[in-house]
């Protein structure tokens, strides 16, 4: 191998290392406020609003069911059956911290949990992977993403159990590349995404009801 890529290959091995040892440090926290929020990820890269509509306005966001991602694009959708229904229609928060985009999503009034209020708090947040850049072979720079380490999503999820506990092993949901857990009370779930049960690329927790606990991604994701 020449010497250049030799020190290609070195470079991008330490850039990962060093990603997997600061991850932990950035963690989803269901409860939070929105001024916990920001001492915990610094200040947020984008604030937006929900009406429950299709956005017309800027800062405006709508989320739909049928992909279970974020600013979904009719346009770009070969799918002419759209599910209008809105998954989420809280403010939402992104920030950047280590390397990692994390999305808070702030309950509404009387958003409510087993009796305890979540309003202006963390009901749900999103964590994707960190990514590593380097060019490619005709010189591009491109993102390359850095599955979690299973130590990262145990400290998300230990940090995010509240008064229970998680399930033991991920369940595999309706649509391939997404896992499931649920907390003993059924109080909270925890949504993975990535090829595998191992190899996660992106990382969910929310607060749910016993009512709504069989809610699950429903369309296919790609990883990564």
């Amino acid at each position: 191998m020449p010497h250049s890529m030799r020190l290609a290959s070195v470079s991008i091995f330490l850039s990962v290392a060093v990603l997997l040892t600061t991850i932990p440090t950035a963690n989803a926290w269901l409860g939070d406020s929105e001024d916990a929020l920001v001492r915990h990820y610094g200040k947020p890269k984008l604030i937006q609003l929900s009406n429950g509509d299709l956005p017309t306005e800027k800062g405006y966001y709508a989320e739909l069911k049928e992909n279970f991602g974020t600013n979904f694009s009719l346009i770009t959708s070969t799918d002419t059956n759209y599910d209008m229904d809105l998954v989420e229609n809280r403010k939402r928060f992104t920030f950047q911290k280590d390397n990692l985009r994390i999305v808070a999503y702030v309950g509404n009034s009387h958003d409510t949990y087993n009796g305890v209020d979540f309003t202006d708090k963390s009901a749900r947040e999103v964590v994707y992977c960190p990514v590593v850049w380097r060019k490619n072979k005709v010189g591009d720079k491109v993102g390359y993403p850095v599955a979690f380490a299973q130590s990262t999503i145990h400290t998300i999820l230990d940090n995010n159990k509240g008064d229970s506990s998680w399930a033991d092993t991920w369940q595999p949901a309706l649509t391939p590349g997404a896992y499931l857990k649920r907390t003993a009370d059924n109080s909270r779930l925890a949504i993975a995404y990535g090829p595998s049960a191992t190899e996660i690329y992106r990382l969910e927790v929310r607060m749910t009801h016993d009512a709504s606990k069989s809610l699950a991604p429903t369309a296919t994701q790609s990883f990564p």
